[in-house]
Protein backbone atom coordinates (compact mmCIF):
# COMPACT_ATOMS: atom_id res chain seq x y z
CA UNK A 1 0.00 0.00 0.00
CA UNK A 2 1.01 3.18 -0.53
CA UNK A 3 1.20 6.42 1.53
CA UNK A 4 -1.15 9.66 0.16
CA UNK A 5 0.90 12.80 1.91
CA UNK A 6 -0.82 16.38 1.84
CA UNK A 7 2.16 18.02 0.69
CA UNK A 8 3.16 20.48 -1.86
CA UNK A 9 5.33 19.22 -4.66
CA UNK A 10 6.29 19.79 -8.28
CA UNK A 11 4.67 18.74 -11.54
CA UNK A 12 8.57 17.36 -12.58
CA UNK A 13 8.32 15.47 -9.20
CA UNK A 14 4.86 13.73 -10.08
CA UNK A 15 5.94 12.83 -13.38
CA UNK A 16 8.61 10.95 -11.98
CA UNK A 17 7.17 9.42 -9.26
CA UNK A 18 3.92 8.41 -11.76
CA UNK A 19 6.85 6.58 -14.06
CA UNK A 20 8.37 4.62 -11.43
CA UNK A 21 5.08 2.92 -10.33
CA UNK A 22 3.48 0.27 -11.91
CA UNK A 23 0.26 1.45 -13.77
CA UNK A 24 -2.35 0.05 -10.38
CA UNK A 25 -0.29 2.41 -8.35
CA UNK A 26 -0.21 4.97 -10.94
CA UNK A 27 -3.95 4.88 -11.11
CA UNK A 28 -4.64 4.80 -7.26
CA UNK A 29 -2.14 8.04 -6.91
CA UNK A 30 -3.65 9.85 -9.96
CA UNK A 31 -7.39 9.10 -8.38
CA UNK A 32 -5.85 10.02 -4.58
CA UNK A 33 -4.85 13.17 -6.15
CA UNK A 34 -7.48 14.48 -7.99
CA UNK A 35 -9.80 13.83 -4.81
CA UNK A 36 -8.06 15.57 -2.54
CA UNK A 37 -7.31 18.55 -5.02
CA UNK A 38 -11.51 18.32 -5.56
CA UNK A 39 -11.92 18.59 -1.45
CA UNK A 40 -9.04 21.62 -1.13
CA UNK A 41 -11.42 23.76 -3.71
CA UNK A 42 -14.10 22.83 -2.05
CA UNK A 43 -13.04 23.36 1.61
CA UNK A 44 -11.33 27.02 0.11
CA UNK A 45 -13.99 28.52 -1.68
CA UNK A 46 -15.70 31.50 -0.57
CA UNK A 47 -20.05 31.93 -0.14
CA UNK A 48 -20.47 34.49 -3.17
CA UNK A 49 -21.65 37.71 -1.35
CA UNK A 50 -25.38 38.26 -1.32
CA UNK A 51 -27.03 41.50 -2.07
CA UNK A 52 -28.91 43.68 0.91
CA UNK A 53 -32.24 44.06 0.43
CA UNK A 54 -32.63 47.81 -0.37
CA UNK A 55 -34.24 49.80 2.14
CA UNK A 56 -37.09 51.82 2.01
CA UNK A 57 -36.21 55.78 2.29
CA UNK A 58 -38.57 56.90 5.03
CA UNK A 59 -41.68 58.81 5.15
CA UNK A 60 -42.20 62.06 6.34
CA UNK A 61 -44.99 64.77 6.22
CA UNK A 62 -43.75 68.00 3.92
CA UNK A 63 -45.82 71.02 3.57
CA UNK A 64 -45.37 73.93 1.19
CA UNK A 65 -43.84 77.26 2.82
CA UNK A 66 -46.99 80.35 3.22
CA UNK A 67 -46.31 83.63 2.33
CA UNK A 68 -48.42 86.78 3.78
CA UNK A 69 -48.20 90.92 3.58
CA UNK A 70 -48.11 91.23 7.38
CA UNK A 71 -46.16 93.69 9.09
CA UNK A 72 -43.55 93.17 12.04
CA UNK A 73 -44.95 92.35 15.31
CA UNK A 74 -43.49 92.64 19.24
CA UNK A 75 -45.12 90.55 21.53
CA UNK A 76 -45.25 91.38 24.86
CA UNK A 77 -46.73 90.46 28.17
CA UNK A 78 -49.44 93.37 30.41
CA UNK A 79 -51.47 93.47 33.00
CA UNK A 80 -55.13 94.62 32.93
CA UNK A 81 -56.19 97.30 35.34
CA UNK A 82 -59.75 99.50 35.98
CA UNK A 83 -59.62 102.65 35.12
CA UNK A 84 -60.91 103.29 38.28
CA UNK A 85 -60.53 101.83 42.19
CA UNK A 86 -61.75 102.67 44.49
CA UNK A 87 -61.47 101.89 48.30
CA UNK A 88 -64.63 102.38 50.35
CA UNK A 89 -63.83 104.32 53.66
CA UNK A 90 -66.18 105.96 55.95
CA UNK A 91 -66.13 109.85 56.70
CA UNK A 92 -67.39 109.68 60.38
CA UNK A 93 -67.33 107.31 62.77
CA UNK A 94 -69.95 104.72 64.42
CA UNK A 95 -71.59 101.53 64.13
CA UNK A 96 -72.68 100.32 60.85
CA UNK A 97 -76.41 99.94 60.98
CA UNK A 98 -77.43 98.75 57.56
CA UNK A 99 -75.68 97.47 54.33
CA UNK A 100 -77.56 97.90 50.88
CA UNK A 101 -75.59 95.68 48.08
CA UNK A 102 -74.75 92.09 47.24
CA UNK A 103 -71.13 91.39 47.53
CA UNK A 104 -70.09 91.29 43.36
CA UNK A 105 -72.99 93.53 42.46
CA UNK A 106 -72.64 96.13 40.01
CA UNK A 107 -73.52 99.96 41.21
CA UNK A 108 -73.89 102.89 39.52
CA UNK A 109 -72.61 106.18 41.14
CA UNK A 110 -74.57 106.88 44.00
CA UNK A 111 -76.17 103.95 44.92
CA UNK A 112 -76.33 103.81 48.45
CA UNK A 113 -73.85 100.72 49.89
CA UNK A 114 -73.96 101.06 53.31
CA UNK A 115 -75.54 103.18 56.67
CA UNK A 116 -73.32 104.63 59.34
CA UNK A 117 -75.78 105.07 62.63
CA UNK A 118 -76.81 108.43 62.16
CA UNK A 119 -78.60 109.40 65.41
CA UNK A 120 -75.78 111.24 67.10
CA UNK A 121 -74.99 113.05 63.95
CA UNK A 122 -78.53 114.12 63.61
CA UNK A 123 -78.29 115.35 67.78
CA UNK A 124 -75.40 116.95 66.97
CA UNK A 125 -77.11 118.97 64.09
CA UNK A 126 -80.39 119.89 66.20
CA UNK A 127 -78.34 121.46 68.68
CA UNK A 128 -76.22 123.01 65.93
CA UNK A 129 -79.62 124.05 64.48
CA UNK A 130 -80.42 125.62 67.77
CA UNK A 131 -77.34 127.70 68.28
CA UNK A 132 -77.71 129.34 65.16
CA UNK A 133 -81.57 130.14 65.83
CA UNK A 134 -80.36 131.60 69.45
CA UNK A 135 -77.48 133.85 67.73
CA UNK A 136 -80.39 135.10 65.12
CA UNK A 137 -82.61 136.26 68.43
CA UNK A 138 -79.96 138.25 69.79
CA UNK A 139 -78.87 139.87 66.35
CA UNK A 140 -82.31 141.29 66.29
CA UNK A 141 -82.45 142.29 69.81
CA UNK A 142 -79.23 144.07 69.40
CA UNK A 143 -80.08 145.72 65.88
CA UNK A 144 -83.55 147.22 68.24
CA UNK A 145 -81.38 148.43 71.05
CA UNK A 146 -78.80 150.11 68.50
CA UNK A 147 -82.11 151.72 66.67
CA UNK A 148 -83.54 152.55 70.12
CA UNK A 149 -80.30 154.29 71.22
CA UNK A 150 -79.71 156.27 68.19
CA UNK A 151 -82.88 157.80 68.90
CA UNK A 152 -82.57 158.68 72.52
CA UNK A 153 -78.87 160.29 71.97
CA UNK A 154 -80.54 162.51 69.08
CA UNK A 155 -83.05 163.86 71.92
CA UNK A 156 -80.00 163.74 74.53
CA UNK A 157 -81.99 161.11 76.56
CA UNK A 158 -78.72 158.42 76.18
CA UNK A 159 -74.66 158.50 76.20
CA UNK A 160 -72.34 157.80 73.14
CA UNK A 161 -71.00 154.76 75.17
CA UNK A 162 -74.75 152.77 75.51
CA UNK A 163 -75.20 153.17 71.86
CA UNK A 164 -71.81 151.71 70.96
CA UNK A 165 -71.85 148.42 73.46
CA UNK A 166 -74.81 147.53 71.28
CA UNK A 167 -72.94 148.19 68.40
CA UNK A 168 -69.90 145.72 69.34
CA UNK A 169 -72.23 143.41 70.28
CA UNK A 170 -73.93 143.11 67.22
CA UNK A 171 -70.69 142.70 65.27
CA UNK A 172 -69.96 139.81 67.75
CA UNK A 173 -72.90 138.72 66.70
CA UNK A 174 -72.54 138.53 63.54
CA UNK A 175 -68.95 136.32 64.21
CA UNK A 176 -70.48 133.97 66.00
CA UNK A 177 -73.22 133.88 63.85
CA UNK A 178 -70.95 132.82 60.77
CA UNK A 179 -68.89 130.19 62.72
CA UNK A 180 -72.60 128.54 64.32
CA UNK A 181 -73.74 128.74 61.05
CA UNK A 182 -70.56 126.40 59.78
CA UNK A 183 -70.78 124.28 62.57
CA UNK A 184 -74.76 123.48 60.87
CA UNK A 185 -73.24 122.49 58.05
CA UNK A 186 -70.37 120.35 59.04
CA UNK A 187 -73.32 119.11 61.45
CA UNK A 188 -75.49 118.19 57.69
CA UNK A 189 -72.10 116.87 55.62
CA UNK A 190 -71.66 114.35 58.69
CA UNK A 191 -75.32 113.21 58.89
CA UNK A 192 -75.16 113.11 55.02
CA UNK A 193 -72.12 111.00 55.30
CA UNK A 194 -74.00 108.38 57.28
CA UNK A 195 -75.00 106.87 54.17
CA UNK A 196 -72.02 105.64 52.05
CA UNK A 197 -72.49 105.63 48.42
CA UNK A 198 -70.66 104.36 45.13
CA UNK A 199 -68.58 107.15 43.55
CA UNK A 200 -68.17 105.54 40.62
CA UNK A 201 -70.08 102.99 37.68
CA UNK A 202 -68.57 99.95 38.40
CA UNK A 203 -68.79 96.38 40.50
CA UNK A 204 -68.37 96.34 44.34
CA UNK A 205 -66.36 93.67 46.37
CA UNK A 206 -67.59 91.83 49.73
CA UNK A 207 -67.86 93.69 52.56
CA UNK A 208 -65.43 93.44 55.14
CA UNK A 209 -67.85 94.67 58.09
CA UNK A 210 -71.18 93.38 58.84
CA UNK A 211 -73.99 94.82 60.89
CA UNK A 212 -72.31 95.81 64.62
CA UNK A 213 -68.86 96.32 63.51
CA UNK A 214 -67.67 99.78 65.04
CA UNK A 215 -66.03 101.88 62.36
CA UNK A 216 -63.11 104.06 62.22
CA UNK A 217 -63.39 107.68 60.09
CA UNK A 218 -61.01 107.48 57.39
CA UNK A 219 -59.27 104.87 58.38
CA UNK A 220 -61.65 101.27 58.04
CA UNK A 221 -61.85 100.05 54.26
CA UNK A 222 -64.97 98.61 54.00
CA UNK A 223 -65.02 97.40 50.32
CA UNK A 224 -63.65 98.36 46.89
CA UNK A 225 -65.33 98.94 43.75
CA UNK A 226 -63.80 99.10 40.50
CA UNK A 227 -64.72 100.15 37.48
CA UNK A 228 -65.21 98.12 34.65
CA UNK A 229 -66.31 99.53 31.42
CA UNK A 230 -63.44 101.00 29.65
CA UNK A 231 -60.35 99.04 30.86
CA UNK A 232 -56.84 99.76 30.42
CA UNK A 233 -54.15 97.28 29.66
CA UNK A 234 -50.65 98.22 30.70
CA UNK A 235 -47.04 97.04 29.10
CA UNK A 236 -43.69 97.99 29.13
CA UNK A 237 -41.39 98.52 25.57
CA UNK A 238 -38.04 98.34 25.67
CA UNK A 239 -35.92 101.29 24.20
CA UNK A 240 -35.45 100.16 20.85
CA UNK A 241 -38.46 98.79 19.60
CA UNK A 242 -39.78 102.13 21.36
CA UNK A 243 -37.63 103.72 18.68
CA UNK A 244 -38.92 102.16 15.86
CA UNK A 245 -42.55 102.06 17.04
CA UNK A 246 -41.73 106.22 17.16
CA UNK A 247 -40.50 106.06 13.60
CA UNK A 248 -43.26 104.06 11.91
CA UNK A 249 -46.03 106.76 13.73
CA UNK A 250 -43.98 109.84 12.98
CA UNK A 251 -43.56 108.94 9.46
CA UNK A 252 -47.69 107.92 9.37
CA UNK A 253 -49.31 109.97 11.92
CA UNK A 254 -49.73 113.82 12.42
CA UNK A 255 -46.73 116.38 13.52
CA UNK A 256 -49.07 116.67 17.19
CA UNK A 257 -47.66 113.35 18.23
CA UNK A 258 -47.71 109.74 18.62
CA UNK A 259 -51.29 108.84 20.37
CA UNK A 260 -53.93 110.51 17.67
CA UNK A 261 -55.91 107.14 17.39
CA UNK A 262 -53.66 105.64 15.24
CA UNK A 263 -51.56 103.36 16.83
CA UNK A 264 -53.49 100.35 17.62
CA UNK A 265 -52.48 96.93 19.32
CA UNK A 266 -54.01 93.34 19.76
CA UNK A 267 -54.54 91.99 22.84
CA UNK A 268 -55.20 88.22 24.06
CA UNK A 269 -55.90 86.43 27.48
CA UNK A 270 -54.02 83.46 28.99
CA UNK A 271 -56.76 81.19 26.88
CA UNK A 272 -55.09 82.48 23.86
CA UNK A 273 -53.03 79.41 23.42
CA UNK A 274 -52.66 79.81 19.49
CA UNK A 275 -51.51 83.75 19.29
CA UNK A 276 -54.81 84.87 17.48
CA UNK A 277 -54.95 87.86 19.53
CA UNK A 278 -58.66 88.49 19.72
CA UNK A 279 -59.32 91.72 20.77
CA UNK A 280 -57.80 95.65 19.15
CA UNK A 281 -57.43 98.50 21.11
CA UNK A 282 -56.50 101.77 20.95
CA UNK A 283 -52.61 102.89 22.50
CA UNK A 284 -53.65 106.07 24.45
CA UNK A 285 -50.70 106.61 26.60
CA UNK A 286 -47.18 106.69 26.48
CA UNK A 287 -45.44 107.52 30.02
CA UNK A 288 -43.12 110.49 29.52
CA UNK A 289 -39.57 108.98 30.39
CA UNK A 290 -38.03 105.52 30.36
CA UNK A 291 -37.51 102.98 33.63
CA UNK A 292 -33.72 103.66 33.65
CA UNK A 293 -33.08 100.29 35.68
CA UNK A 294 -34.82 98.57 33.12
CA UNK A 295 -34.80 100.77 29.68
CA UNK A 296 -37.98 100.02 29.17
CA UNK A 297 -41.28 102.47 29.04
CA UNK A 298 -44.65 102.12 30.15
CA UNK A 299 -47.97 102.45 27.37
CA UNK A 300 -51.23 101.49 27.82
CA UNK A 301 -54.11 100.23 25.46
CA UNK A 302 -57.97 100.99 26.62
CA UNK A 303 -60.52 98.04 25.94
CA UNK A 304 -64.15 97.67 25.45
CA UNK A 305 -65.51 96.05 28.46
CA UNK A 306 -69.10 95.90 27.56
CA UNK A 307 -71.43 93.91 30.25
CA UNK A 308 -74.71 93.99 30.95
CA UNK A 309 -76.27 93.49 35.20
CA UNK A 310 -79.94 92.57 34.29
CA UNK A 311 -80.30 89.77 36.33
CA UNK A 312 -82.74 88.24 33.46
CA UNK A 313 -80.23 88.13 30.74
CA UNK A 314 -77.19 88.96 32.66
CA UNK A 315 -73.85 89.62 30.60
CA UNK A 316 -70.65 89.76 32.97
CA UNK A 317 -67.94 91.64 31.12
CA UNK A 318 -64.73 89.61 30.09
CA UNK A 319 -61.70 91.82 30.98
CA UNK A 320 -61.05 92.07 34.86
CA UNK A 321 -58.71 94.19 36.57
CA UNK A 322 -55.41 92.09 36.99
CA UNK A 323 -55.76 89.74 34.26
CA UNK A 324 -52.78 88.75 32.69
CA UNK A 325 -52.47 89.68 28.95
CA UNK A 326 -50.59 89.49 26.00
CA UNK A 327 -49.80 92.37 23.84
CA UNK A 328 -49.08 92.29 20.36
CA UNK A 329 -47.21 95.70 19.33
CA UNK A 330 -46.72 96.59 15.16
CA UNK A 331 -43.25 97.74 14.31
CA UNK A 332 -43.41 98.47 10.69
CA UNK A 333 -44.94 99.04 7.94
CA UNK A 334 -46.52 95.53 6.22
CA UNK A 335 -44.00 93.48 4.00
CA UNK A 336 -43.84 90.18 2.53
CA UNK A 337 -42.96 87.59 4.95
CA UNK A 338 -42.00 83.59 5.19
CA UNK A 339 -43.69 81.34 7.27
CA UNK A 340 -43.93 78.18 8.18
CA UNK A 341 -45.57 75.66 11.04
CA UNK A 342 -44.12 75.94 14.41
CA UNK A 343 -43.98 72.02 14.32
CA UNK A 344 -41.28 72.69 11.90
CA UNK A 345 -38.58 73.76 13.69
CA UNK A 346 -36.01 72.29 15.13
CA UNK A 347 -33.16 73.17 17.01
CA UNK A 348 -29.25 72.13 16.99
CA UNK A 349 -27.85 73.31 20.46
CA UNK A 350 -28.78 77.23 20.12
CA UNK A 351 -29.25 77.10 16.42
CA UNK A 352 -32.87 76.81 14.76
CA UNK A 353 -33.00 74.83 11.80
CA UNK A 354 -35.62 73.41 9.05
CA UNK A 355 -35.62 69.80 7.81
CA UNK A 356 -36.33 71.23 3.66
CA UNK A 357 -37.07 68.58 1.07
CA UNK A 358 -36.18 69.54 -2.38
CA UNK A 359 -37.64 68.19 -6.05
CA UNK A 360 -35.34 65.16 -5.52
CA UNK A 361 -37.01 63.76 -2.18
CA UNK A 362 -33.76 64.59 -0.74
CA UNK A 363 -33.55 66.14 2.91
CA UNK A 364 -31.15 68.71 4.11
CA UNK A 365 -31.04 70.82 7.08
CA UNK A 366 -31.36 74.82 6.69
CA UNK A 367 -30.75 77.34 9.61
CA UNK A 368 -33.18 79.70 9.81
CA UNK A 369 -33.83 82.73 12.37
CA UNK A 370 -37.49 82.85 13.73
CA UNK A 371 -39.48 85.83 14.40
CA UNK A 372 -43.00 86.41 15.39
CA UNK A 373 -45.80 84.13 15.47
CA UNK A 374 -48.67 84.05 14.01
CA UNK A 375 -51.40 81.56 15.68
CA UNK A 376 -49.50 78.26 15.26
CA UNK A 377 -46.77 79.25 12.45
CA UNK A 378 -43.71 80.91 13.03
CA UNK A 379 -42.03 83.79 10.55
CA UNK A 380 -38.32 82.70 9.43
CA UNK A 381 -35.77 83.89 7.70
CA UNK A 382 -32.08 81.78 6.46
CA UNK A 383 -29.38 82.84 8.10
CA UNK A 384 -27.07 83.32 4.94
CA UNK A 385 -29.20 85.50 2.54
CA UNK A 386 -27.19 84.04 -0.24
CA UNK A 387 -28.97 80.59 -0.01
CA UNK A 388 -32.55 81.62 -0.22
CA UNK A 389 -35.42 79.03 0.03
CA UNK A 390 -35.81 77.43 -3.26
CA UNK A 391 -39.09 77.68 -5.12
CA UNK A 392 -39.86 74.09 -4.83
CA UNK A 393 -38.73 73.53 -1.45
CA UNK A 394 -40.89 71.70 1.17
CA UNK A 395 -40.37 71.75 4.80
CA UNK A 396 -40.64 68.83 6.87
CA UNK A 397 -43.82 69.28 9.44
CA UNK A 398 -43.36 65.44 11.27
CA UNK A 399 -40.94 62.72 11.27
CA UNK A 400 -38.31 65.26 11.97
CA UNK A 401 -36.11 62.57 13.71
CA UNK A 402 -36.38 60.51 10.58
CA UNK A 403 -34.35 62.95 8.55
CA UNK A 404 -30.85 62.31 7.88
CA UNK A 405 -28.57 64.73 6.18
CA UNK A 406 -28.60 64.31 2.40
CA UNK A 407 -30.18 61.09 2.34
CA UNK A 408 -33.60 60.89 0.32
CA UNK A 409 -36.99 60.64 2.10
CA UNK A 410 -40.38 59.87 0.88
CA UNK A 411 -42.83 62.79 1.15
CA UNK A 412 -45.85 62.97 2.02
CA UNK A 413 -48.48 66.25 1.76
CA UNK A 414 -49.62 66.98 5.00
CA UNK A 415 -53.49 68.49 4.96
CA UNK A 416 -54.86 71.74 5.93
CA UNK A 417 -55.99 70.39 9.39
CA UNK A 418 -52.69 68.82 10.61
CA UNK A 419 -50.67 71.80 10.07
CA UNK A 420 -53.35 74.20 11.40
CA UNK A 421 -53.53 76.48 8.06
CA UNK A 422 -56.72 78.25 9.47
CA UNK A 423 -54.57 80.23 12.04
CA UNK A 424 -52.77 82.33 9.67
CA UNK A 425 -54.19 85.55 8.91
CA UNK A 426 -57.89 85.80 7.03
CA UNK A 427 -57.73 87.78 3.65
CA UNK A 428 -54.57 88.36 3.67
CA UNK A 429 -53.55 86.64 0.07
CA UNK A 430 -50.64 84.86 -0.26
CA UNK A 431 -47.52 85.97 -2.27
CA UNK A 432 -46.39 83.56 -5.21
CA UNK A 433 -43.63 81.61 -4.50
CA UNK A 434 -41.37 82.69 -6.79
CA UNK A 435 -41.37 86.11 -4.79
CA UNK A 436 -40.86 84.79 -1.67
CA UNK A 437 -39.14 86.83 1.09
CA UNK A 438 -35.53 86.84 2.50
CA UNK A 439 -36.72 87.71 5.88
CA UNK A 440 -39.70 87.50 8.45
Amino acid sequence: MHEIYCCAFSPFDLKCSLASMTAGARLLRVSAMAFFLTFLCVGCAKNAPQSAPAVPAPEVMVFDFQTRTMPEYLEVTGRINSVFVVDIRSRVGGYLSKIFFRDGQFVRKGDPLYEIDPRPSLAKLAESKGTVEKLLGERRFAEIQITRYEKLISKGAASQQELDAFRAKLEENTGSLTSARAQQEFNQLNLDFCTIVSPIDGQVSRTQFQIGNLINQDQTTLTTVVSIDPIFVYFNVDEPNLVRVLKTTRSTSPSNGIFTGQLFIDVGLVDDLERAYPHRCVVDFLNNQLDTQTATITMRGRLDNPHDPNPDHPKPPLFRSGMFARVRLPLGQPAQRLLVPETAIASNQDRKILWVVDTENVASTREVLVGQKVGTWITVQPTDPGKPFGTSDRVVVRGLQRCREGKPVTPKLASAEIVLLNTLPIGEAAIPDDTRPDDP
